[in-house]
Order: structure tokens, then C-alpha cells, then sequence
């Protein structure tokens, strides 16, 4: 009776207190632990009763087993198998079948597959236990050679079961081939038009990524389409990155079809809202979760995913509140809330809400560690970055490809290039993005060189296919290591590996020949692409005309960029007034700034500010540019300040550069190059002592100067 109300402790006190104990009462204490979840006492129990000399029955044997099996104790289970081969309980196919599973659940499926070989009536339940568990391991040979044995068995034909769980295991495991294997079998058997194995091929093709066949198989084999076969669609849109197609599906569904969304449907289409980063979106799409009734405090899935959603949105506050109303928050709710202030730019808060997160003894999972990898990289924090090294070597997560490649990034953000490298050379198991991330932290530390030789011993060892990212850093690298022709080298790579419909890798070469001063070669890459070009192309063009003198042709870019049909943003207008500043137009680069704020609505940062005070202080006038400084909020960047001082420098302006040499002493005091500024504005006017004042701060070692590395090669 206790037991059948879940009373588990005092059916247990109940047990001690009897005065006479036989086989049956340990049979239905064993029951009633298996019932409720106490896997370790129906272990403990079964061990007494064997101990006392009872014989238990089949339903004891069959629970011990399963409990062994929901354990993952090996030991006990070697044990009990022994006891079940000792005793003969072998011979029931039932028991047999726990064995399996119970080898299978462990992992050791070549102990269950003895099992099964043993086994000489084998039914339904043998054959798909055995195969299930090859399937959902991975070993997809065995599994497909099981099942073809299968088919070829007398006594035996696959079921329901046996086509779900391998189509649910080539899904999980995104094995194409296999799963259309089974599709072709259930055509051929005539069982496609069962909902639940429509639905289930409409799951594994989406998870696949093979969304035509998904969609063909959803609209014309699906006869009765469910919010099941929906809600599959669109999980695998969203989870393989078609957040609009996801989005289209859903509004279709709940606006024309008028299905009614469940929690589910709400977990698979918010991820794809947060992706499109539409927080409008986003807070209606959570109202309408709350007005239908559905429980967010209560249900994790659907409350992770909303934080989830916020923080990508940047809506940390909305985040948290979220956070703190959930009840039993588990490892994933914890890593929404951590990614989310990663994203939110508050990398340094990352940390404490992991020691948070330990302290709610939470258990944390390799996703945690990627984000605290990421965090570290972000602050380049190698004392942290270190530490999560460590607790993932001690917690076996160094094995994660993913969170390895999370190391392999941190210390390249951290510029510890060695530690990077060693680290690169001891995993195991390596992909593209392991390669690309050490591509780019070779280019962004200044080792461009090594950069390119990596990607030659990658190319000619044929480890793997560069990709669009590849080339982007190897362009980068080519560019900035100042290759003879490395910008033709680069386009040959482009084309050799069919990457010249790629509008970014596009972009990076037409950046790299600008710099490169070849901006004849840009342009005609540029007018080859055609209707390939986005608004970054035209930033790019306009950028690279302005750096190599052509202010005038950058100046017209703007019209044909209309034309085009792509609006300006801010880049652009930071590129056409830096190329106006330097080329003198000073008329045009004031109609561009009043045209940036007029007609486009886009306030001026600080490299606008930047730009125009450079464009009036390089025509001479400084006093309308040291007003139009003090009239704005833009007064506290001393980015603006240091134009306005480079050009008193030109138009040996001495009051007004000491003036401002004062202003930039207290905005900026470790800024080395204001203090080189200054000094050399005191040597244009001969003020030898106050030269030498100026630069006592490098001779004292206090600053050190950065060597600065032209951008056109020469």
C-alpha cells in the first residue's frame, strides 16, 4: 500500500519491522523500488534476498536489471548477469532482452550483442533493442547490417519501433544516407502513411538538413498533418540556422491553418525569432506565451530558450527576470543566462555566475565551458583562461571538439600563440574550424606568415577543404604579409575552390587589393560580381578609392550605391569623410556629414567627429573646428581632440595645439602618440626645452612608441 502511494521510506520502515520476511515480500519490495525510481535500493534489496536464500521471481530478476542498466554500474551488473546464467534465468527471452538494454545503456554493445547471439528464440524486442543501440552509438554499419538481418529472419518482421528508433537514431547522428535507406523501406512496405513514421522521416530529413525532401515528404506523403509533423519542421529549420524559413512555417501555421501552438512549437520557434535578433518580435511572441496559459516559471525548455532569446536580443535585464522566476533551473537554463551576458558584453560578470551556478550546485556541461572560454578570450584574461584550461582537463571536457576549439581560441585572444599551438597539436580529433581558428589568431597576433604556411601544409597534406572563413584569413594573411601579388594568388584560391559566389569572400579580396594598391584591380573585380554586391562591397570600394587618392570617384560611389539599391551606413559615411578629409574636398565632405544626419538619420560617432574635424583643421580652419569641439557632446573623445592637434602641427598653430596638448593630458595621459604629437609641435616651433620635457616620458620608459606599418605595398 505505501509503496502504490510513492510512501517508499515507510514501506522500507514497514519491511524492517516485519517478524517474518519470505520471497514474496522481497519480490514486492523490489517492485515497489523499481516503481518509484530507487534504482540503487532495488540493487541492495535483490542482494539481500539472494544473500537470505530466497529465489526470486522473473518481475525481480527483469527490475534488477533494468535498475542496473538506469545505474550504469557495470559491476553490479556483471554480477547480476552471472546470477541470471547460473540460475538459468537466460533461457526467457524477456530476461535476456533486459540484458541488452542493459548492455546497451552502459555502452557496452558488444556484452549485449553476446547476449543476442546467445539468445535462440529472439523476438521483436531483441532485434530492435540491439539495433537501436548501434544506431544511437553511431556504429550505423552494424545497425543497417542488423536490421537487413532482421528482415531476412523468419520468425521476426520490424515493427513501429524498430523504424522509429533508427529513424530518431539518423536523425540524432544526421546520417543522410542511411536514413533514406529506411525511407525507401517504408515506401516500399506501404507504412509511410502512418502519421507517426511520416512524421518521424519528416524529423530525421530536417534534422539532415535535407529540407526538399522534408517539405515533399511533409506535403505530400503527411495525409493527416499534426502539430507533431509542424512542430519537426520547424525544429529543424531553426536548428540548422533557417530562422525565416522557421518563422514562415510557423506564422503559416498558426495564421492560415489556425493550429493551436503547444510549448513545444514555442521552444522551436523563439531560438528562430532570436536569431533574426527581432526584439520587437521576441517580446510579442512572449506575451502571446502568457496569454495562452502556458507556464514558463514551470516549464524549463520553454523558459530557457526565452532567455536564451533575450540575450541575444541584448535584453539582459528581461534575461535575468526571466532567470529568477523559473522553478528547478537546470544546466541549460544556467547556460542561457551565462551566454547571455557574454553576448550583452559583460564578459567579466561571466565568471562570478559560474561560482553562482556551482553554489546552487548545479552540474555544469561543455557548453558551460565554451562560454567560459569565450568569456575569457573577450577580457584576455590568461590567469581565468588558464584555470577553465585546467577544470576542463580535470572534468574530461578536453576531449569536446567544440571546447577544445574554445581553448585553441582563448589563448590565441590572450596572444599566447604557443600555448594556442601546443594545445592544437595535442587534440586528438581536429575539423575546419579548428584549422580556421588558428588561421585567424595566427593573423590577428601579427603572424601572417605563419598563417599562409599552415594553410599551404593544409592544402597539400589534403587534411581538409578550406572554406569561405579559410580564405578570408588567408587573404587577410597575404595581405598584411605583404606578398608579391598575394592579392592574384588570393583570387586564384577563390576560384579554385568555387568560392566567387561568396559576397564576403568577394569583399575580402576587394579590401586586400585596395590595400594593396591595386585599385584598378578592384574595380574590376567589383564590376564583375554584378548583382552579388551588398552595402559591405560598396564600403569597401568607396574605402578603397579614398586610401588610394580617388576622392572624387569615391565621392560618386555614393549615387551609384542608391542606384544600386543599398542604402549608406554609417561605414560609409566614415569612408567618404576620411576620403573627402584627405583629399581636400572640403564642400563635399560637409554636405556628406549633413546628409548623414538629414536625410539617412544616423547621429555621428566619434570617428565622424573625427573625420570632419580633420577635414576643417587640414583646410586651415582650426578656430571653426575647435568651436564646433566645444559646442558638442563629442568634447570628452580625444580621438577628435588629436585630429584637431595633428593639424596645428600643419598650420603651426602653437597656442591653440598647446591648448589642446592640455586637454588631451588629462582625456588620454598614457597615450604615447599625443605626447610624440606635442613634442613635435614644440620642434616645428624650436622649443628645444619643452621637446625634451615631452619626451622624458619615453626615455624614463614609461611609454614605449608602436612601430606603424603602411597598408599600401610597396
Amino acid at each position: 500500500m505505501y509503496m502504490q502511494f510513492g510512501r517508499v521510506r515507510d514501506a522500507s520502515r514497514v519491511f524492517e519491522e516485519m517478524p517474518v520476511i519470505n520471497g514474496d515480500v522481497f519480490n514486492s519490495l523490489i517492485y515497489g523500488f523499481r516503481r518509484n525510481g530507487f534504482n540503487e535500493e532495488v540493487v541492495v534489496a535483490f542482494r539481500k534476498m539472494v544473500e537470505s536464500c530466497y529465489v526470486p521471481n522473473l518481475d525481480s530478476v527483469f527490475h534488477v536489471i533494468m535498475a542496473c542498466g538506469k545505474l550504469g554500474s557495470i559491476v553490479d551488473g556483471n554480477l547480476i548477469h552471472d546470477y541470471v546464467v547460473q540460475n538459468g534465468y537466460n533461457a526467457h527471452v524477456t530476461i535476456a532482452n533486459a540484458l541488452i538494454s542493459m548492455y546497451v545503456k552502459m555502452g557496452r554493445l558488444d556484452l549485449g550483442h553476446e547476449v543476442f547471439s546467445d539468445l535462440v528464440a529472439r523476438d521483436v524486442v531483441s532485434w530492435n533493442t540491439l539495433i537501436t543501440g548501434y544506431a544511437q552509438s553511431g556504429n550505423w554499419m552494424e545497425a543497417f547490417d542488423l536490421f537487413l538481418c532482421m528482415r531476412e529472419a523468419t520468425n521476426v518482421v520490424p515493427n513501429k519501433v524498430t523504424l522509429l528508433g533508427l529513424l530518431s537514431a539518423c536523425g540524432q547522428a544526421e546520417n543522410l544516407g542511411f536514413g533514406m535507406s529506411i525511407h525507401g523501406h517504408l515506401i516500399r512496405a506501404g507504412l509511410l502513411s502512418d502519421f507517426r513514421l511520416g512524421t518521424a522521416v519528416v524529423d530525421m530529413y530536417a534534422k539532415c538538413e535535407s529540407f526538399d525532401r522534408a517539405r515533399a515528404v511533409f506535403e505530400e506523403d503527411l495525409f493527416e498533418k499534426t502539430l507533431v509533423s509542424w512542430n519537426s519542421l520547424i525544429a529543424g529549420y531553426t536548428r540548422n540556422g533557417y530562422a525565416e524559413e522557421a518563422v514562415i512555417l510557423y506564422e503559416m501555421m498558426t495564421v492560415e491553418l489556425k493550429l493551436k501552438p503547444d510549448s513545444i512549437t514555442f521552444s522551436n520557434v523563439v531560438p528562430a525569432y532570436a536569431s533574426l535578433a527581432n526584439h520587437g518580435r521576441i517580446q510579442s511572441i512572449h506575451s502571446l506565451i502568457v496569454k495562452k496559459g502556458f507556464d514558463m516559471d514551470g516549464d524549463v525548455v520553454l523558459g530557457t530558450a526565452m532567455i536564451d532569446a533575450y540575450g541575444k536580443c541584448l535584453d539582459l535585464k528581461a534575461a535575468k527576470s526571466l532567470f529568477t522566476c523559473i522553478e528547478g533551473r537546470n544546466t541549460a537554463t544556467w547556460n542561457a543566462l551565462i551566454a547571455a551576458y557574454n553576448v550583452h558584453s559583460h564578459a567579466d560578470q561571466v565568471m562570478p555566475l559560474f561560482v553562482e551556478m556551482n553554489r546552487a550546485q548545479e552540474v555544469f556541461d561543455a557548453i558551460t565551458m565554451v562560454v567560459l572560454c569565450q568569456s575569457c578570450g573577450e577580457l584576455r584574461s590568461l590567469k581565468q583562461g588558464s584555470m577553465v584550461h585546467g577544470l576542463c582537463h580535470s572534468k574530461g571536457f578536453n576531449s569536446h571538439l567544440s571546447v577544445g576549439n574554445s581553448i585553441v581560441d582563448m589563448y590565441m585572444r590572450c596572444g599566447c600563440v604557443d600555448r594556442a599551438e601546443a594545445f592544437f597539436n595535442s587534440m586528438s580529433f581536429k575539423n575546419i574550424v579548428t584549422w580556421n581558428i588558428m588561421f585567424y589568431g595566427y593573423v590577428r597576433s601579427g603572424h601572417s606568415a605563419t598563417a599562409i604556411r599552415v594553410f599551404r601544409k593544409l592544402q597539400l597534406e589534403n587534411l581538409f577543404k578550406p572554406d569561405s572563413v579559410t580564405i578570408i584569413s588567408f587573404i587577410q594573411a597575404s595581405s598584411t604579409a605583404f606578398i608579391c601579388h598575394g592579392g592574384e594568388i588570393s583570387h586564384c584560391h577563390v576560384l579554385k575552390l568555387g568560392l566567387d559566389s561568396e559576397i564576403w569572400v568577394i569583399n575580402s579580396l576587394l579590401d586586400a587589393y585596395a590595400k594593396n594598391g591595386l585599385i584598378e584591380c578592384a574595380k574590376a573585380l567589383f564590376m564583375q560580381v554584378g548583382n552579388l554586391r551588398d552595402q559591405s562591397s560598396w564600403n569597401v570600394m568607396i574605402a578603397g578609392c579614398g586610401m588610394n587618392g580617388q576622392g572624387r570617384e569615391a565621392c560618386d560611389l555614393l549615387s551609384q550605391m542608391e542606384e544600386d539599391g543599398h542604402s549608406p551606413d554609417s561605414i560609409t559615411f566614415t569612408s567618404l569623410l576620411s576620403c573627402c578629409s584627405h583629399c581636400g574636398l572640403v564642400s563635399e565632405g560637409c554636405r556628406f556629414f549633413e546628409m548623414m544626419v538629414t536625410k539617412y538619420n544616423i547621429q555621428p560617432d566619434v570617428e565622424h567627429w573625427t573625420c570632419i574635424i580633420d577635414l576643417f583643421g587640414r583646410s586651415g580652419k582650426l578656430e571653426e573646428a575647435y568651436q564646433m569641439i566645444k559646442s558638442g557632446l563629442h568634447q570628452n573623445y580625444d580621438a577628435v581632440w588629436g585630429a584637431l592637434m595633428s593639424s596645428c602641427k600643419t598650420n603651426m598653430n602653437m597656442e591653440l595645439g598647446e591648448l589642446i596638448g592640455d586637454k588631451l593630458a588629462k582625456l588620454a595621459p598614457d597615450n604615447c602618440g599625443y605626447h610624440l604629437l606635442l613634442s613635435n609641435l614644440y620642434a616645428s616651433s624650436k622649443r628645444w626645452g619643452e621637446v625634451a620635457k615631452a619626451r622624458r616620458v619615453f626615455e624614463d620608459g614609461r611609454m614605449v612608441k608602436k612601430l606603424g606599418l603602411s597598408v599600401i605595398e610597396c
